[in-house]
């Protein structure tokens, strides 16, 4: 219905003309659906909702009797349809007349176009807020994640799981940033309202993975290294002096942990947290630093997009949460390495990612004023691309360096079939996680008409 009202008056020269006469034809369909009061509320409510209004608390500019009797409405709102019709004197009844109806719409059909009628600058939406806390407050606990699964990290499957995990961050993060923020950076959503700019995004990333797809089979057919590790947080590539460190918390190493826990516990007095950080090495100050920007950012991307609405805050959540896990659980491996104990490196790790309330509310609050959008988009943007090619794609090529270690450790040939295994597994993920992507920007909007059910 309310499609098929705004449609018969924007079609029509009602709105821009001087003078407000509808065609019969137009009036008669007008009132097929505006003809009860409960329609034009139901509709009233749509106009105001269509204007990101969950709450008539939140318009700019409200219309009061006094307004009213002086004529002061211009750039101004009614607050309810009550109010629309008291100010035209008509009769709140069942049934409406086309009479009733002419004299109306005009104002109907101004919602659209006054300022008033629009959000409030300013006015938070506690509503987004607590949730997207909430969400926040999720993402933040998969630091503490590494905990429960560093134990098996040496079991066959582990590995191919990780991999898998690694695999649907870089789809995620890649997709986000080409298909969401970029786009909304130049406000390419609201412009394309038919979404056609996504078949062309969906081929740019068809052209990245073409060419990720060129390096790993030529790595799997000619062993040509196109892909440099500069970093990995895997354990064989640890020097044997620090290697017990990480080695502590496996299964087939419950000697040295508990040698380590009672070493601890006699000299807790001096190699506290603040002794170990004091003496902590380089690569773990700067994966602590790095983790707080990364962290910030996150969270900034989230406020601004959970004041926009919240199926777009859940949008966002979605690449941060498959990047998050496998991420600290890398820098939970590089802390170890660096001099902590398991306990100390998660209250580290756990530090950082709580940047992300800093990011979120600075985020949140910059959200209320719609300049700012587009720059924190196009900044979450930037970072989600770079992160997802040049940080998570490394990780994935070096999981399966991994992967391969393992088998020549167990002296099992690596043949073609198990690097393309391999390769299988990691596709996986990242093909998922573009899908995921690109429905969310293609059907994102079902999201949000659910989350407001």
């Amino acid at each position: 219905m309310y499609q098929i009202i705004l449609l018969i008056l924007i079609g029509s020269d009602f709105v821009f003309s001087t003078h407000n006469e509808l065609s019969t034809l137009e009036t008669n369909l007008l009132h097929k659906h505006l003809k009860t009061s409960k329609q034009l509320d139901l509709f009233f409510q749509q106009l105001i909702q269509s204007n990101d209004i969950e709450d008539m608390r939140f318009l700019h500019a409200t219309i009061n009797e006094n307004d009213i009797q002086k004529h002061n409405v211009e750039h101004k709102c009614f607050k309810s349809t009550n109010d629309l019709l008291n100010a035209f004197d008509i009769q709140r009844n069942d049934s409406l007349n086309r009479a009733d109806i002419q004299r109306v719409l005009p104002v109907l059909a101004n919602v659209k176009f006054n300022d008033g009628c629009r959000k409030s600058p300013g006015y938070a939406n506690w509503k987004n807020i607590l949730i997207g806390f909430f969400v926040v407050t999720f993402i933040n606990c998969s630091a503490l994640g590494g905990a429960i699964i560093l134990p098996f990290r040496n079991k066959p499957a582990f590995k191919w799981i990780l991999s898998s995990f690694i695999g649907l961050a870089v789809g995620t993060l890649t997709g986000s940033g080409i298909f969401h923020l970029i786009p909304m950076a130049f406000n390419i959503p609201n412009l394309d309202i038919y979404h056609n700019y996504l078949n062309k995004a969906l081929l740019t990333m068809f052209i990245v993975y073409l060419f990720y797809m060129r390096d790993q089979l030529s790595r799997v057919f000619f062993n040509v290294e196109t892909i440099v590790c500069t970093h990995t947080h895997s354990d064989e590539q640890m020097s044997a002096k620090e290697s017990h460190l990480i080695d502590s918390t496996s299964t087939t190493s419950q000697k040295s942990l508990s040698r380590s826990s009672k070493l601890i516990n006699r000299n807790k007095h001096v190699h506290n947290l603040v002794d170990n950080l004091r003496t902590m090495k380089a690569a773990g100050w700067m994966i602590f630093l790095g983790d707080m920007l990364h962290n910030f950012i996150d969270g900034l991307t989230l406020g601004a997009a959970f004041m926009v609405s919240i199926g777009e805050g859940l949008r966002m959540c979605l690449p941060i949460i498959c990047e998050e896990f496998p991420h600290e659980l890398g820098d939970i491996a590089v802390l170890l390495r660096s001099g902590l104990s398991i306990g100390q490196a998660l209250i580290v790790n756990f530090l950082a990612a709580c940047s992300c309330y800093l990011g979120f509310f600075i985020g949140a609050k910059l959200g209320e004023l719609e300049e700012f959008h587009p720059w924190i988009y196009a900044l979450a943007g930037g970072m989600f691309v770079y992160i997802g090619l040049a940080d998570m794609i490394p990780e994935l090529v070096s999981m399966g360096d991994e992967i391969e270690k393992d088998y020549l450790e167990s002296k099992r040939p690596i043949t073609i079939g198990l690097k393309l295994k391999i390769l299988c597994c990691q596709n996986s993920g990242i093909i998922l996680g573009v899908v995921i992507m690109f429905l969310l920007g293609k059907y994102g909007t079902y999201l949000e008409n659910l989350v407001q059910l």
